[in-house]
């Protein structure tokens, strides 16, 4: 198990950072990687990635009923669950369907994009401490596209 660096806080760690207040296309859990959806006029509409590396910014509040406005960190430092053994500094990218986890990002240049494994890819931030099996807590330094 990987050791708590941050045990008195959850969540949002460093403040002063990128947030701004989204509206949601759905419910979305507390501390969720999120999408930035298309359709909003006016604001910007998020929403669970649904796959792997789709999300770009991870939510501060939890949402039940669409159209509510959260606040989404676009950058700063947030504490993630691993969803594989992931090692520091290492890339790391929302896990499709794991609103909270990260997983490592093993990134191939290719022609002007980014690529994990075959799909494009998102770059969600990079792991500030190790994560040694699945669930672990780690620190995310996320990173603005």
């Amino acid at each position: 198990m990987a050791t708590d660096y941050w045990p008195q806080e959850e969540g949002y760690i460093v403040e002063g950072s990128p947030v701004m207040m989204c509206q949601t296309a759905g419910t979305i859990t507390e501390m969720a990687s999120v999408e930035i959806n298309t359709g909003g006029a006016g604001y910007v509409l998020v929403d669970h990635g649904s796959a792997n590396a789709d999300a770009i910014g991870v939510a501060l509040r939890a949402c039940t009923v669409t159209g509510q406005m959260i606040p989404v960190a676009f950058g700063g430092i947030v504490k993630m669950l691993a969803d594989c053994t992931i090692i520091v500094q290492e890339p790391v990218v929302s896990a499709g369907g794991d609103d909270a986890k990260v997983l490592g990002a093993n990134l191939v240049v290719g022609s002007d994009d980014l690529y994990i494994n075959e799909g494009s890819a998102w770059i969600l931030g990079m792991a500030l401490q190790a994560g040694v099996t699945d669930g672990d807590e780690i620190l995310v330094l996320l990173a603005p596209q």
